[in-house]
């Protein structure tokens, strides 16, 4: 993914689309990190890291 792209969103509300096995699972959120290697989503009561590997696609809602 475009980093460039990626920082322009960090700390806006986003749905992620992450691979899971045979499934894509979707995870709605706040984005508050983002690198190379992984992505830090804020949820409502909970923070979740999901490998860049895993992420297909990140869209601001």
């Amino acid at each position: 993914m475009n980093s460039m792209i990626i920082n322009e969103i960090i700390g806006k509300k986003v749905v992620i689309h992450i691979e899971n096995a045979t499934q894509v699972v979707l995870h709605r959120g706040v984005l508050e990190q983002a690198d190379n290697q992984f992505v830090r989503l804020k949820k409502d009561t909970e923070t979740i890291y999901f490998s860049m590997f895993k992420v297909i696609a990140i869209h601001p809602v």
